[in-house]
């Protein structure tokens, strides 16, 4: 073990985390170290660890310490860990370096962003993208996930001394598998939300799940199963987000030729294109004939509740395609 180690922490350990690390890190490496030790003693064992740009992003980078502890003026934001870590709070990277586990990062940003932003980047580590920070330039998305929602939810149930767990704890039976973009994660929690948080509360479906074919529909789709991107099962009721890609010729015929076969199976398929996401009274037409469908009563919203979909809505990008900036 290294002389010395250093605790990446809150934005530093997010931009980390959405840099597409390889799945091995989070393989069997958790250290259950309750208490930060060995830290830095000075300005130039800090400087020893010279931190990558690429992968903990620009100055300042946070980081957690004992209290007591060095504490650089510059090129740091440090946050004095007063309580014992939970378990499986830390993952070692290399020669003394540690960065906070996927599940505590969310912690943390639930105590630092607001409660729909912080939803927003728990669907990712649920899910099966990462969004781009800034200096990367592939997309950085990966086919595993960070945190499982249910695993999360026991760990912030059980956890104790650490900051934003009150928030986490709330957020956490929101959270859900499966979203495989950033705009099928809009779509969820526009869609799944309770009204007080600017949704329609339309009840949690399964994200990407899978959907065996029978032999005969097999044949014609070449394919075994299909994963629709939001599924209420019991009312075979399907939503489809489109990206642009879809509305290719090769792509819009696969999507046509998908949504049929799901249709002869019984299901009920909802297409939401960019536009109908975009607009709020497009959104608002498709998402009251797919509550409708669910058998959900929805009532007109409160004041509060308008300005909770507002800001909810707010949360949609600019640009889809761009860099990603750290939060928190």
């Amino acid at each position: 073990m290294p002389d010395r180690m250093i605790y990446i922490s809150h934005s530093s350990a997010l931009r980390y985390w959405r840099t597409n690390p390889s799945r091995y890190v989070l393989e069997g490496t958790y250290q259950n170290i309750r208490k930060l030790k060995s830290c830095a003693r000075n300005r130039e064992e800090i400087d020893s660890f010279r931190l990558s740009e690429s992968e903990f992003g620009q100055r300042p980078i946070e980081v957690l310490i004992p209290p007591g502890a060095f504490r650089p003026r510059v090129g740091f934001n440090c946050h004095v860990q007063t309580q014992p870590l939970p378990p499986h709070a830390l993952v070692p990277l290399y020669n003394g370096i540690h960065v906070v586990s996927p599940e505590l990062c969310l912690v943390q940003a639930f105590n630092k962003l607001s409660f729909c932003e912080a939803l927003q980047v728990g669907m990712e580590f649920c899910g099966t993208y990462a969004l781009r920070p800034e200096g990367i330039e592939d997309k950085a998305s990966r086919d595993y996930q960070l945190v499982d929602a249910g695993a999360f939810t026991r760990h912030v149930n059980s956890w104790k001394g650490i900051s934003g767990l009150p928030s986490a704890r709330k957020g956490a039976q929101y959270l859900a598998n499966g979203s495989a973009s950033p705009m099928e994660t809009i779509v969820y929690l526009l869609l799944c939300l309770p009204r007080m948080y600017g949704g329609y509360n339309l009840g949690r479906p399964e994200l990407n799940p899978e959907i065996k074919l029978p032999h005969d529909l097999q044949l014609v789709l070449r394919q075994e199963k299909v994963k629709p991107d939001l599924l209420w099962r019991k009312q075979k009721v399907t939503v489809e987000y489109d990206g642009n890609y879809h509305n290719e010729g090769p792509q819009s015929v696969k999507d046509e030729a998908r949504k049929a076969a799901l249709e002869s199976l019984g299901y009920t398929v909802y297409r939401f294109k960019k536009q109908h996401v975009y607009s709020p009274v497009l959104f608002n037409r498709l998402a009251l004939t797919l509550a409708r469908k669910l058998g959900v009563r929805v009532r007109p919203l409160t004041t509060k509740q308008t300005y909770a979909r507002e800001a909810l809505r707010a949360l949609l990008p600019r640009q889809l395609d761009t860099n990603v900036n750290n939060l928190f």
